[in-house]
């Protein structure tokens, strides 16, 4: 028996000694290569890849913008109250910024200010579904040597890794300062036209969306922690595509607008406006761009306000007492805006 065991641990030993360095050379999402990033085609983790680095320069930055991966899109440079680092990655949620947050104060970076976009991801995204998506798992920067072990070993699974390479192979890089960017600002290629594809008008949408009212006390705790801390926090809602807001509006995001008021100040962007209706201003039916975002950022930032659009709900400050404005223009629009797609008698109040 004790030689037969001793046989397993030989055999486990040698398939260790072959496979590890394949993994480690492969390194599909960036794990093992966050500091030299290479663009290969497959969507590094972000999450890691953007925490260990501000972790890693910690003076760096003093300002952060968190959200989905469609506030990869800001230009941080425009933003003059700090020196800011985008920390957006794969639908990323709230419940992952204030956990960010904490590992962030633990380490001693205290943010001069943190600004927020949520959307219909924030609300209908449960974060525990992204422990079994590689590429959104969670690192446990908190966590004992053996929750960081387990997590390193998930990078090993050989189906995972062949898959991967056969996409590397194939893939042809032609954004040669891809890592560069990736970790001095976080944000994307902000100066690549978007050529919406108007045969593919299908809502950015999951099977796995459904309501999670626990999001409001993740914000609650996000808004204490800043207080907490002194600092800046500023929230914003993405202004989803027509086409994936309409199905938000049928399965409750505005239900999650109006609730979201109760917990916090918020800059509005949602809505059917000239804007959302606009697909030259997407990539797709998820990602808005830069052009969109420079919009906000002179809102937000700068208090400049088109008149126009402010009327479409596209730019209100909301608090608790003109929330109800805001949904009486939503609402409207919900039921008179006539998309290619459904019409909506289910939101009318």
């Amino acid at each position: 028996m004790k030689k037969f065991v001793l046989k397993c641990v030989i055999f486990f030993c040698i398939i260790a000694a072959i496979f590890a360095p394949f993994g480690l050379f492969v390194d599909p999402y960036n794990i093992f290569h966050w500091r030299h990033i290479r663009n290969n085609g497959v969507e590094p983790n972000k999450s890691y890849v953007k925490m260990s680095n501000v972790l890693a320069h910690p003076e760096a930055f003093d300002s952060f913008i968190f959200g989905s991966s469609r506030v990869g899109f800001f230009d941080v440079s425009r933003l003059s109250d700090g020196k800011y680092y985008d920390m957006s990655y794969s639908e990323g949620t709230p419940a992952e910024h204030l956990d960010d947050l904490k590992i962030m104060i633990n380490h001693g970076i205290i943010p001069k200010n943190v600004t927020i976009g949520v959307d219909d991801i924030s609300y209908f995204v449960d974060p525990a579904l992204h422990d079994t998506q590689l590429y959104r798992k969670r690192f446990p920067f908190e966590g004992s040597f053996t929750d960081k072990c387990g997590f390193y070993l998930k990078y090993f699974d050989m189906i995972t890794l062949s898959q991967s390479l056969h996409v590397i192979r194939n893939f042809k890089d032609k954004d040669p300062d891809y890592g560069k960017r990736l970790l001095a600002t976080g944000t994307e290629r902000l100066d690549i036209e978007s050529h919406f594809n108007y045969e593919n008008t299908t809502p950015t949408w999951s099977d796995y969306y459904q309501p999670r009212e626990e999001v409001y006390e993740d914000i609650r705790r996000i808004k204490e922690l800043c207080k907490e801390y002194g600092i800046n926090l500023r929230i914003f809602t993405n202004p989803v595509n027509g086409y994936t807001y309409a199905k938000g509006i049928a399965n409750g995001y505005l239900e999650f607008l109006e609730g979201l008021a109760e917990v916090t100040d918020y800059y509005n962007f949602s809505g059917f406006n000239e804007i959302t209706l606009n697909n030259d201003n997407y990539y797709e039916t998820s990602h808005f761009n830069p052009k969109v975002s420079n919009m906000m950022i002179d809102r937000i930032y700068n208090e400049r306000i088109d008149k126009a659009l402010h009327e479409q709900g596209f730019g209100v400050y909301v608090t608790k007492d003109n929330v109800g404005e805001l949904m009486d223009i939503l609402y409207g629009q919900a039921v008179n805006y006539d998309l290619p797609v459904n019409t909506f008698p289910d939101v009318i109040h």
